[in-house]
């Protein structure tokens, strides 16, 4: 049964409705994951169910995994059906309308997918579920009212000041932070998804121009599954310091920063990305543009990319090249650990469904969150 007003529940009954999950890369693929490992093990829920896309894991005890949507986001380059999507986007305004959840988790790319969108959207509102609305990058500038958000970043947060329920959710990672010491590594690593809207294609034409000039060139390893084909393909056809390695599983992410000099993220736009985190949790260079340096004002200004021209990447490939790849970085990780981020995602939870008994806690709001109405955690 649905919760309504301040009625205590056996348990609280959630609904996850997100795209991919692994074995399907990607940070937010991971971060539902995670989220969905660490309720699991929390005595406060009675149901949590997870409507994704076929084939992804199943491998969490006290979770209902619904696979049942058609693979689209997890779709190759040149595989993805638009009759799939639009089967899909039936599929998941039925789910919402038709159950009755307690809440509904649901990622935003489903909330502001254009006209569609806003059926989603309308079905939220007529369910009789709770709905939170899960924000991990600046793509979405229409209406951010008539229910609950989340956003990965306090980045984001600020980004979104529009929107006034709003709450700060980090994002969860077990890596412990560490120094592991200088690499000897020649090489350097993008890790990602194979996308236009990536910088990949730029960071490939930046490398050429930094391989003309430079006498003992670094090499660049990119990993993640190409939904860009021919054209990207063509590009790095022939050139022998590119490789590409293609897909591996999430849990060798790590080494592989490990094995490496630097990281290289290109794209202009993130929530909040996770290889950042990983790479400067393991004390490695990641070199990045300044929109992501903004979330990391620890990143050393010599990594950080002013634009994505050929003659950018090849100054900050330079640096790359003449540094011993160790950094140390003055961030507090602690706020991204498992504990940490279930708290807080139960504490969002309760608030939202018992409004009456969510009494502000002077400790755990700061003065800016109570003036604002926005749930900023210390």
């Amino acid at each position: 049964m649905g919760l309504t007003g301040n009625k205590k529940p056996e348990g609280i009954d959630i609904l996850f409705i997100v795209s991919i999950l692994p074995p399907y890369p990607g940070g937010a693929a991971i971060d539902y994951f995670s989220f969905l490992s660490l309720l699991s093990k929390r005595k406060e829920f009675e149901r949590i169910t997870v409507l994704t896309e076929r084939g992804c894991s199943k491998g969490i005890e006290n979770v209902d995994f619904l696979d049942t949507l058609f693979n689209y986001d997890s779709a190759k380059a040149g595989e993805k059906s638009r009759l799939k999507q639009a089967l899909n986007y039936l599929m998941i305004i039925w789910r919402i309308i038709s159950s009755n959840h307690d809440i509904i988790h649901i990622h935003a790319r489903y909330v502001y997918a254009g006209y569609v969108g806003r059926l989603v959207w309308l079905a939220l509102l007529a369910s009789r579920s709770k709905a939170v609305i899960d924000i991990r990058d600046r793509f979405y500038n229409s209406f951010g009212f008539g229910h609950s958000f989340i956003v990965c970043s306090e980045d984001l947060l600020e980004y979104y000041s529009w929107i006034k329920k709003a709450s700060y959710i980090p994002v969860p990672m077990g890596i412990k932070a560490a120094g592991r010491g200088a690499s000897q590594s020649r090489h350097i690593a993008y890790f990602g998804a194979i996308a236009s809207n990536k910088g990949i294609l730029e960071l490939v034409e930046g490398f050429k121009e930094y391989l003309k000039d430079s006498e003992d060139p670094l090499e660049l390893r990119i990993y993640g599954p190409d939904l860009i084909g021919a054209r990207f393909l063509k590009g790095i056809e022939g050139i022998e310091r590119i490789k590409f390695m293609g897909v591996i599983p999430n849990d060798e992410v790590a080494r592989k920063i490990l094995d490496c000099r630097a990281v290289v993220l290109p794209s202009k736009s993130e929530g909040m990305p996770r290889v950042c985190l990983e790479t400067m949790a393991l004390g490695r260079v990641i070199a990045c543009h300044r929109n992501i340096r903004s979330m990391f004002p620890c990143i050393p200004e010599e990594f950080v990319l002013d634009d994505l021209a050929p003659q950018e990447f090849k100054r900050v490939l330079f640096n790359i090249e003449a540094s011993d790849g160790e950094v140390s970085y003055d961030y507090d990780f602690s706020v991204h650990s498992p504990e940490n981020v279930s708290e807080r995602l139960l504490e969002l939870y309760k608030k939202i469904l018992y409004p009456r008994n969510s009494m502000k806690d002077p400790k755990r709001f700061n003065e800016k969150g109570l003036q604002e109405g926005r749930c900023l955690y210390p």
